[in-house]
């Protein structure tokens, strides 16, 4: 009996002693790591404001190649969505949520773990810099009386210090891989399109830019024509759409694209057909100015696509919007419309 009495007051000495050892702990953890990447602030910027990329540079995804990864919510801003389950003590489960955003200079997170209903934050911050952006992570929990959270925060501090060292590391290596292409200002949205009903002539050129140009005169003449032949008005703006570059064998095809009304038909097409454009999200870009301009107006496009991971889902289009033989070139407007997923 006096054994346990013993034993019974040493417990309680000891549960005393943590709950007293956990009241004088911090209440709170915060902690941050930098890095220079090298590229523009939209390019880190867009990366960080979804998560299809996160996987790739996560310091924890490479811990468990077998960890089940769901994303849901809109792809970039607030509401996109990341939740991850694992069978390894190291990755465990949870969620994290963009929760607010500044363009170009900061991303807010919020993270859930196994269950928790408490929520901790992940902040990244960028900052403008002459070769490149440099980017602060920053984690914030408060552990309010939560004996046992502030024990937890007191013996992770210094590991999830090294887990952003390692993960910045990994987005910088992930990022660098991007184009350079600065596409801040460039108006790129993402919108669902609707199908529409064209005559178009499929053509076939070298990539030098004068035959290209040279091949689609003749070709929407030939669409012209066809729909002349029967009395048939264009229903909007001519589109170009590309089917296939191919630099090395020096090979362009494309289909030079009238829309027409639904139920058109031709009498006598010779080689020009009728058909549907493609109908789906996309990415949209509105370019005015020279044609001279046009390839940098793509490439940033091209760059936004990439930093945001969207994929390829189909052939891109453009829509002259302006008619070049009556608008100066100052103020010639073309629509690019990439199919993404």
């Amino acid at each position: 009996m006096r054994f346990l009495q013993i034993a019974l007051a040493v417990m309680v000495a000891l549960v005393v002693g943590i709950v007293a050892v956990g009241f004088y702990l911090p209440d709170r953890l915060r902690l941050q790591r930098s890095i220079v990447i090298e590229r523009p602030p939209a390019t880190v910027f867009t990366v960080l404001h979804g998560f299809r990329h996160f996987s790739a540079w996560s310091p924890w995804a490479e811990l468990d190649p077998a960890m089940q990864v769901e994303l849901s919510g809109p792809v970039l801003g607030p509401g996109a969505r990341y939740a991850w389950r694992s069978e390894s003590a190291s990755v465990g489960s949870g969620s994290q949520e963009i929760l607010a955003s500044e363009s170009y200079r900061s991303v807010t997170v919020g993270l859930r773990f196994g269950g928790r209903d408490t929520q901790t934050l992940a902040r990244y911050r960028l900052e403008p810099q002459a070769d490149g952006t440099r980017v602060t992570w920053f984690y914030e929990a408060d552990f309010g009386y939560d004996l046992a959270s502030r024990y937890v925060g007191a013996m992770i501090g210094g590991k999830l210090g090294a887990d952003y060292e390692r993960g910045l590391q990994r987005l910088k290596s992930h990022v660098e891989t991007m184009p350079a292409t600065d596409f801040a200002g460039a108006r790129i949205e993402y919108l669902e399109v609707p199908a529409q009903t064209i005559a178009y002539w499929s053509g076939r050129s070298s990539t030098d830019a004068g035959e290209i140009a040279a091949a689609y005169t003749q070709a929407y003449q030939r669409v012209a024509d066809a729909l002349s032949r029967d009395q048939l008005k264009p229903a909007g703006p001519v589109l170009a759409i590309g089917r296939r570059w191919d630099a090395e064998a020096d090979v362009y095809e494309f289909d030079a694209a009238v829309p027409v009304l639904p139920g058109t038909q031709l009498s006598a097409a010779a080689g020009v057909k009728i058909g549907q454009t493609y109908a789906g999200p996309v990415l949209k870009a509105a370019h005015q100015g020279p044609n001279g301009t046009l390839q940098d107006h793509l490439g940033k496009l091209m760059a936004y696509k990439r930093a945001a991971g969207y994929a390829d889902n189909g052939a891109p289009w453009d829509v002259y919007v302006s008619d070049p033989a009556t608008t100066p070139e100052a103020e010639r407007v073309v629509e690019t419309y990439v199919p993404v997923r």
